[in-house]
C-alpha cells in the first residue's frame, strides 16, 4: 500500500508539473498575442497601409512557424513555401500604390495564410476538405473566445501565484489606500504653499498648465477606440493560437466511393464528351468566321465582353467534365475514347483562349486600355497555363492536380501584382494618344495612382498643336497630386516608395 501511495504521489506530481509547464507555455503565447495586438494597432489604426504591412506580416509568420514547430504540430514542412507569395504581396503596399490590388490583397493575404496553416497542420488535397478546414481555421477560434478568456485568467493567476500568496492582495489594498489618502493631502499642501510664495506658485502653475495642455492633446475617444481594437485583436489572436495548438484536428481524407456500373457510367461520359466537342467545334467555326469576315458594323465592346464570359463558362465546364470523366474511368480498363475526347476538348479550350485574346485586342484598339482589359489577358494566360497540368492529368500521370492549379494561380497573381499595371495602362494610352490623338484623361486621373505619374508627365513633353487642353489638364492634375502628397503625413508605417518617387519627379518636372 505504501509503495502504491508513493507511486500515486509521484504521478500526481508529474501531472502537476506538466500542467504547470503547459500553463507557462500558454502564458507565453498569450503574452505574444498581446504584443502583436498592440503592434497591429500601432501600425494600422488610422494609418495608410505601406511599410506597416510587411512589418507586421514577417514577424507574425515567423512566430506561427516557431510555435507550431515547438509544439510538434507541423505535419507538412513544404507548406512553408507559402511564405514567399505572402511576403511578396505584403511588400507591394510600400513598393506600389495600386488601390485595386491593395483592397483585394487584404483578403488574399489572410486566405493564403490560412491555407498555409492548414497545410502545416496536415496535408490536405481534396477541395471540399480544404474549404472546410479553411472555414474552421478562420471562424472556429471566435467560438472558443470564452474558453480562451478563462485560460488567460488562469495563466495570469499562475504567473502571479495569487493562490499561494494571499498577502499579495492585502499589500495591493494597502498601497491603493495609501495613494488615495496621500494625493488629497499633497494637493492641499501644494495649494497652500503656492498662495504663500509667488515663485513656488509659478513653478506648480507651469506644471499644472503642462498637464492641462497634454490632456487636451490626448483625445479620449481615440484612446478608447485603440483599447477596444487592441482587446478584440488580442482575444482573437489568443483564441487562434489556442485553437491551432490544442483544438484543431486534422480531418483525414475519406475513402473514395467505389464506382458501380462502370460501363453504364462510361457510356454516359462518352456521350457527354462527344456532344460537347461537337458544340465546341461549331462554336469555334463561328468564331473563326466572325474574325475573318469582321463586319463593318461590329460592336467591339459587346463582341469582346460576350466572348470573354463565354470563355469563362466554357472553361469551367470543360475542366469539370474532364475531371469527372477521368475520375469515373475504370482503373483496370482505360478508355482511349475518353482520353481522346478530353484532349480534343483541351484543344478547343486553347483555341477559345486565342479567340478571346484577339477580341480584346480589337476592343482595346478601338476604346483604349484599362485595368480590367489588361486583367483579361492575365486571366487568359493563367487559363492557358492551367491546361498544361490538365494535359498531364489526362495522360494518366498521377499528379496532385489541385496543388498544381493552386501553384499556377498564386504565382500568376503575384506576378500581376508586380507588373505595375497603372504604369502600363498610362504608357499604352499615351502611346495611343501620340498615334491617334485620342486619350481618356478622366480614366487616367481617377483610376491610376502615383505609379503612373512618370508616364503622365510625358504629356507635358509631347508637342500636340491641335490639343493643348490635354497638356494643361495633365499639368493641373500633376499639381493636384503634388499638393496631396505634400500635405500627406507619411511616417515609417505608411511609407510608400511610389509616392516618394512621384513627389520627387513632380518637383523636378512640373510646370510652374
Amino acid at each position: 500500500m505504501t509503495i502504491n501511495k508513493k507511486r500515486d504521489t509521484i504521478a500526481d506530481t508529474n501531472r502537476n508539473t506538466y500542467e504547470l509547464g503547459k500553463g507557462e507555455e500558454m502564458s507565453h503565447i498569450f503574452l505574444i498575442a498581446f504584443v502583436f495586438s498592440i503592434w497591429s494597432v500601432i501600425l494600422f489604426l488610422g494609418k495608410t497601409l505601406g511599410l506597416s504591412m510587411i512589418l507586421f506580416v514577417i514577424p507574425f509568420l515567423y512566430y506561427v512557424f516557431y510555435v507550431l514547430e515547438k509544439n510538434n504540430k507541423v505535419k507538412n514542412v513544404k507548406a512553408k513555401i507559402f511564405i514567399i507569395p505572402i511576403a511578396l504581396l505584403s511588400s507591394t503596399y510600400f513598393i506600389f500604390n495600386n488601390q485595386f490590388y491593395n483592397k483585394i490583397n487584404l483578403f488574399v493575404i489572410p486566405f493564403l495564410f490560412s491555407i498555409m496553416v492548414i497545410e502545416l497542420l496536415g496535408e490536405t488535397t481534396q477541395i471540399g476538405s480544404i474549404f472546410e478546414s479553411l472555414i474552421d481555421v478562420i471562424f472556429e477560434p471566435i467560438q472558443y473566445i470564452k474558453d480562451t478568456i478563462l485560460k488567460i485568467i488562469n495563466a495570469i493567476r499562475k504567473i502571479l501565484r495569487l493562490h499561494q500568496k494571499p498577502n499579495y492582495c492585502k499589500n495591493l489594498k494597502k498601497i491603493f489606500k495609501g495613494i488615495c489618502l496621500t494625493l488629497p493631502v499633497v494637493l492641499i499642501i501644494i495649494i497652500l504653499l503656492s498662495t504663500a510664495d509667488e515663485t513656488f506658485g509659478k513653478i506648480f502653475a507651469n506644471v499644472w498648465l503642462f498637464c492641462i495642455n497634454m490632456m487636451r492633446n490626448i483625445r479620449i475617444s481615440n484612446i478608447i477606440v485603440k483599447v477596444i481594437v487592441t482587446i478584440c485583436v488580442f482575444l482573437y489572436l489568443s483564441s487562434f493560437f489556442d485553437y491551432i495548438l490544442t483544438r484543431y484536428q486534422h480531418k483525414p481524407e475519406g475513402k473514395k466511393a467505389e464506382i458501380s456500373n462502370v460501363e453504364e457510367e462510361n457510356l454516359t461520359v462518352k456521350m457527354i464528351l462527344g456532344a460537347l466537342n461537337v458544340i465546341y467545334f461549331l462554336f469555334c467555326f463561328i468564331q473563326i468566321r466572325a474574325l475573318v469576315v469582321k463586319e463593318a458594323n461590329m460592336n467591339y465592346s459587346q463582341y469582346a465582353r460576350q466572348g470573354f464570359f463565354q470563355l469563362m463558362i466554357v472553361s469551367v465546364i470543360n475542366l469539370i467534365t474532364i475531371l469527372i470523366a477521368k475520375q469515373g474511368e475504370n482503373n483496370n480498363q482505360k478508355s482511349k475514347y475518353i482520353t481522346s475526347m478530353c484532349f480534343i476538348m483541351i484543344i478547343f479550350t486553347f483555341m477559345l483562349l486565342i479567340f478571346s485574346a484577339i477580341r480584346m485586342h480589337f476592343y482595346e484598339s478601338a476604346y483604349g486600355y484599362t485595368l480590367l482589359r489588361l486583367l483579361v489577358y492575365c486571366i487568359l494566360i493563367t487559363e492557358a497555363l492551367l491546361l498544361v497540368p490538365t494535359i498531364i492529368y489526362v495522360k494518366d500521370k498521377k499528379i496532385k492536380l489541385i496543388k498544381y492549379y493552386g501553384a499556377i494561380m498564386i504565382t500568376m497573381y503575384v506576378i500581376v501584382n508586380f507588373m505595375n499595371m497603372d504604369q502600363m495602362i498610362a504608357k499604352r494610352n499615351i502611346d495611343r494618344y501620340i498615334q491617334t490623338g485620342k486619350i481618356d484623361m478622366v480614366y487616367l486621373k481617377k483610376e491610376t495612382g502615383t505609379d503612373a505619374v512618370n508616364q503622365i508627365m510625358r504629356l507635358l513633353e509631347i508637342n500636340m498643336e491641335t490639343d493643348t487642353e490635354t497638356k494643361q489638364e495633365a499639368n493641373q492634375y500633376l499639381k493636384q497630386v503634388y499638393t496631396t502628397l505634400k500635405e500627406e503625413e507619411m511616417d515609417f508605417r505608411s511609407f510608400n516608395l511610389s509616392k516618394l518617387l512621384a513627389k520627387q519627379l513632380i518637383e523636378k518636372g512640373i510646370e510652374e
